[in-house]
């Protein structure tokens, strides 16, 4: 009744911490690579994703030689993605 005609927070949601996600597997996948921050458009994903994994790099060290800051950061995100989503009313 007194919902919006298209579900607005939804989508601020959904497609904002779904692009957090995706750059961070662009991330994850150009490091394989070794394109680092010498590029600028890696540059651009490393300052968009830096505040999401800071804080548990700090908090998990990597293992051996593998930093799975990224594959925690990615399921507390997406975690939150679907709590939050969840918790909202439909036609928000």
């Amino acid at each position: 009744m007194f919902g919006l005609p298209i579900p607005i927070l939804h989508w601020i949601v959904q497609y904002g911490i779904g692009l957090i996600l995706f750059t961070l597997v662009l991330r994850a996948i150009a490091s394989w690579f070794g394109l680092d921050e010498r590029y600028g458009f890696f540059r651009f994903l490393a300052s968009y994703t830096d505040p999401f994994i800071k804080p548990v790099r700090r908090l998990v060290p990597p293992i051996m030689f593998i930093d799975v800051s990224f594959m925690i950061t990615m399921f507390l995100l997406y975690t939150l993605m679907v709590l939050l989503l969840q918790a909202l009313p439909p036609t928000w």
